[in-house]
């Protein structure tokens, strides 16, 4: 194998790679803060002031990036499966990825729509 061969090039399986590491640590981060944030029950003083941060726009927009990197982690996972499993099933990958990553898009913009909708309509509590 020649020294060219191993280095990074930038191509759709690679940048899936990346993404799919990326989009898992940060739902690991987030499932131990919702950890901590349960565990707050107990004292619903600082429980309740948790939850109206949760209320504020700049966090609204990170559910938004959390929405974001669930659905890739979710529909990436799947591919990967399908590459694994099933190695004739996708001719190719390239269209897969793109098309993946296309449906991220939207369903994040849809549910984007639905998480900032207090907003929109001016019924932020």
């Amino acid at each position: 194998m020649s020294p060219e061969s191993t280095v990074y090039k930038g191509k759709t399986g690679q940048w899936a790679f990346v993404l799919h590491r990326i989009t898992g640590f940060l739902v690991l981060m987030f499932i131990l803060l919702h950890i901590v944030d349960v565990s707050m029950l107990n004292f619903p003083r600082i429980y309740n002031e948790i939850h109206a941060l949760y209320g504020n726009v700049l966090m609204r927009l990170f559910e938004v990036g959390l929405l974001f990197g669930l659905v890739y982690h979710a529909l990436n996972g799947l591919r990967v499966i399908m590459i694994d499993f099933f190695p004739g099933s996708i001719k190719n990958e390239k269209s897969v990825f793109y098309g993946i990553f296309s449906l991220t898009i939207l369903l994040t913009i849809v549910g984007g729509v639905i998480i900032l909708r207090p907003f929109f309509t001016g019924s932020v509590h």
